[in-house]
C-alpha cells in the first residue's frame, strides 16, 4: 500500500513538473545545450559566471571565479550562478557540450521540489494523499514562485523555505542536524535563503527556550555548531573572496514590501510590467517594491481570512501554536516592510536609522523578499483549515474549486510566461552586430575595458556577445558584490601604464570603450602604435590589426557626428588629432 501510494505520488508530481516545465520554457529552451534564452536582464550574468568558471582551473576556495571580473574578487556567489550546480557540472565538464547551461535543469528541479515539499507538508498535516496532491498545485502556481523563474533563477529555490517548515513538522532526534543541513544547503544556492532560514531558526530557538522545550546550553551549542559550519562552507564556496565591507549593499528601505503588495497584481519580468489578475485592479507602489511582489489573488485572500479566523478562534494547531505563528508572521512581515512604510504611492511614515543599523541590514537590502515565508504560511494554513473544518469529500470539492478559481484569477500573468516568452529579447538594437566582432576571441585572449567599472553600459551591450565568444578573461562584467577598492585601483594602475606608453598591456588583449575622449587620450599617447576601430558605437583598440579589417581612414577632423557615419568596414587611423589633454 505504501509503495503504491508512493508511486502515485511521484507519478503525479513528475507529470505536473514536466507540464509546467514545458509551459514555462517551451520546447526550444528546455535543451541544456541551448543558451539562447539567457541574454535578457541578469540571466546573462548567471551563464557568464558559469561559462568562465567551467573553463578555468580548479581553485580553492572552490567557488572562486577570477576570470569573470579579473580584479573584482569574483566568485560564483556574486554572479548568482548557483554554486552547488556549477561545482557539480564542472566535475563532469569534459562530457558537456560547448554551450551547456544547467539553468533549464535547475528550473525543472525547483518546480518538482516546490511540489514535493508542499505535498509533504500538507500530507503530514492531513494524512490524505489525494487532498495533499491537489493542494501542492497552489505552491507551484504561486505568483511569487513563477515570478522568480523569469528574473532571478537562483531565487526560484523557494522550496528551501518549505523544506525549513517541513523539518519543524518532523518528530526526529536528528532535527537539529536537519535544521543545520537546510541552512548549509541554502548558502550553496543563494544567500537570501540563508538569511530567511537563519531568521526562522533563531525565532524557533528563542521560542523553544521561552517554552522551556530546550535548555539555553543546548540551544547555544546547536547555534555554534550550525553557524561555524556555515561560515566554513561559505569560505569554501567563495563568499569571502571580497572584504566584509564590500559585501555591504544599499537598498534597505527601498526594495521593500508595500502594504498593498498582497492585493497589488502588478508584476514584472525583464520586458516590463503587467497585471497578473483577471479580477484585481492595478495598484501603485514606490521605489523598488517590485522586490516585495506577493500577490495572493482571490483564493489567497480566502486563505488569509482563514488564517486569521484560525488564530482568533484557536481552532487548529498547524505546524506551530497560534502564538508562535503570530511571532513568526509578525517578525518576517515587519522586516519585509523595513523602516520605510508605504501604502501604494503614499509614505505612511519613515523611521530614521543609525548607519550602524543600515550596515547590519545591508545583507537584507531587498527586504521585500522576506515576505515569502509569510506568503507560504498563509497558503498552508488556509489549505489545512479547509481540510479539517469540512467533511473530507466536501474538502476535496472545495480545494479543487478554489484551485481552478486561482488559475482563472492569475491567468493573465501566466500568459506572460508561456513557451519562454519571458526570456525572449524584444529589442536587438543595442546588441553587437558588426562582423568585426565575430571570432574576436580567436585573435585576443582577453576583452578589457579601457576604464574599469562594474556593471558598465558596455557590459549590458556586450553580454550576449561575450556568451558566444571564448575569451579566457574579461573585466566587462557585472557582479552583485565586487571588490570596491580594487576597481579604482586598477583604473589608476592602467592610467599610470598608459602614461608610460606601455604597449605590453595591450598584448593579446582588445580594449573596448564607448567614450570618445578616452580614445582620444589613448591615441595622443600611443598614436599609430595601436589600431582603432569603431563598430556598433563602440571603440575597439588593439596592438595588432583585426583580421580582414586592415584598410585605413585618415581622419583629420575627428567629430562625434563624423564617427557615427564612418564606413564600418574601415580601420580608423587617428591622424592629426589635436592634443586632447591641452587647454
Amino acid at each position: 500500500m505504501l509503495k503504491s501510494n508512493f508511486l502515485k505520488q511521484q507519478n503525479f508530481l513528475f507529470l505536473v513538473s514536466i507540464v509546467l516545465f514545458f509551459y514555462l520554457l517551451g520546447l526550444e529552451f528546455i535543451n541544456p545545450a541551448n543558451q539562447d534564452w539567457l541574454y535578457s536582464g541578469d540571466l546573462s550574468i548567471y551563464q557568464l559566471g558559469w561559462k568562465y568558471y567551467r573553463e578555468d582551473i580548479w581553485r580553492f576556495p572552490l567557488g572562486l571565479n577570477p576570470n569573470f571580473g579579473i580584479y573584482a574578487g569574483g566568485s560564483l556567489v556574486f554572479s548568482d550562478s548557483i554554486p552547488i550546480f556549477a561545482i557539480f557540472f564542472k566535475i563532469i565538464n569534459n562530457y558537456l557540450p560547448q554551450n551547456f547551461q544547467y539553468f533549464s535543469i535547475w528550473i525543472f528541479l525547483c518546480i518538482y521540489l516546490q511540489l514535493f515539499f508542499s505535498f509533504k507538508i500538507i500530507f503530514k498535516l492531513t494524512d490524505d494523499l489525494f487532498f495533499s496532491l491537489i493542494a501542492s498545485l497552489f505552491f507551484c502556481f504561486a505568483t511569487i514562485f513563477i515570478n522568480r523563474t523569469a528574473v532571478h533563477l537562483s531565487l526560484s529555490a523557494q522550496w528551501l523555505i518549505l523544506l525549513g517548515f517541513y523539518v519543524e513538522l518532523l518528530e526526529s532526534k536528528y532535527k537539529s542536524i536537519l535544521r543545520a543541513s537546510v541552512i548549509l544547503l541554502s548558502c550553496t544556492i543563494h544567500f537570501y535563503f540563508t538569511i530567511i532560514l537563519s531568521i526562522f531558526n533563531i525565532i524557533i530557538h528563542t521560542l523553544s527556550f521561552l517554552n522551556k522545550k530546550n535548555s539555553l546550553i543546548k540551544i547555544i551549542k546547536e547555534i555554534i555548531i550550525t553557524y561555524s559550519s556555515l561560515l566554513a562552507l561559505m569560505f569554501i564556496i567563495g563568499y569571502f573572496s571580497i572584504d566584509a565591507k564590500d559585501g555591504l549593499g544599499g537598498g534597505f528601505g527601498y526594495f521593500n514590501f508595500n502594504l498593498n503588495s498582497f492585493y497589488n497584481p502588478i508584476g514584472s519580468n525583464n520586458f516590463g510590467k503587467f497585471n497578473w489578475s483577471l479580477f484585481f485592479p492595478e495598484q501603485k507602489n514606490l521605489n523598488g517594491e517590485y522586490e516585495g511582489f506577493a500577490f495572493l489573488g482571490i483564493v489567497g485572500f480566502i486563505f488569509l481570512f482563514l488564517f486569521f479566523l484560525n488564530f482568533k478562534f484557536k481552532k487548529y494547531k498547524i505546524i506551530f501554536s497560534n502564538f508562535e505563528i503570530l511571532i513568526i508572521f509578525t517578525i518576517f512581515l515587519l522586516l519585509s516592510i523595513s523602516n520605510n512604510v508605504n501604502l501604494g504611492e503614499k509614505n505612511l511614515f519613515y523611521i530614521p536609522l543609525n548607519n550602524i543599523f543600515y550596515a547590519m541590514f545591508s545583507s537584507i537590502r531587498a527586504s521585500g523578499r522576506l515576505i515569502w515565508p509569510v506568503y507560504y504560511l498563509i497558503f498552508i494554513f488556509g489549505i489545512v483549515f479547509i481540510y479539517r473544518f469540512f467533511e473530507y469529500k466536501k474538502s476535496y470539492f472545495i480545494i479543487i474549486f478554489l484551485f481552478f478559481i486561482h488559475i482563472i484569477d492569475i491567468y493573465p500573468g501566466l500568459l506572460k510566461y508561456k513557451n519562454g516568452e519571458q526570456y525572449r529579447l524584444k529589442d536587438n538594437n543595442h546588441l553587437i552586430k558588426d562582423k568585426i566582432w565575430k571570432n574576436l576571441s580567436s585573435q585576443f585572449d582577453q576583452a578589457r575595458l579601457i576604464e574599469p567599472e562594474n556593471s558598465s553600459n558596455i557590459f549590458w551591450k556586450m553580454n550576449k556577445y561575450l556568451l558566444n565568444e571564448n575569451f579566457s578573461k574579461t573585466d566587462i562584467f557585472y557582479l552583485a558584490r565586487a571588490n570596491r577598492e580594487n576597481i579604482p585601483f586598477e583604473k589608476y594602475k592602467l592610467i599610470k601604464l598608459y602614461n608610460k606608453k606601455d604597449l605590453e598591456i595591450f598584448n593579446k588583449k582588445v580594449f573596448i570603450s564607448d567614450n570618445l575622449n578616452l580614445v582620444r587620450n589613448i591615441y595622443y599617447l600611443y598614436g599609430n602604435n595601436l589600431y582603432y576601430y569603431f563598430r556598433d558605437n563602440l571603440w575597439l583598440i588593439s596592438s595588432k590589426s583585426i583580421k580582414n579589417h586592415n584598410s585605413k581612414v585618415d581622419l583629420k577632423n575627428l567629430s562625434d557626428h563624423y564617427i557615427l557615419n564612418l564606413n564600418k568596414n574601415n580601420k580608423i587611423n587617428l591622424v592629426n588629432i589635436d592634443n586632447p589633454l591641452s587647454g
